[in-house]
């Protein structure tokens, strides 16, 4: 099957459902070369950050850093 043919199935897709293809098709590219992906990822609780035991701009800012240090 060529990409002309997938092409028009694709792009009938949900935008979720493209953005698990991308997942599905970057995870398989990763595991093809040998690359290491993150497998297991923090949960993101939002009480943490908002309304109830609001955190910190800095504390914020270390969530962020810390779940970007599995994508570099």
């Amino acid at each position: 099957m060529s990409i002309s043919d997938l092409l028009p199935v694709v792009s009938r897709l949900s935008h979720a459902e493209k953005l698990r293809l991308v997942q599905v098709m970057l995870q398989q590219l990763a595991e093809e070369e040998g690359v290491n992906t993150v497998t297991s990822k923090q949960n993101l609780d939002p009480g943490r950050f908002y309304g109830r035991g609001q955190s910190s701009r800095e504390a914020i800012d270390a969530y962020l850093a810390a779940s970007r240090a599995g994508w570099e």
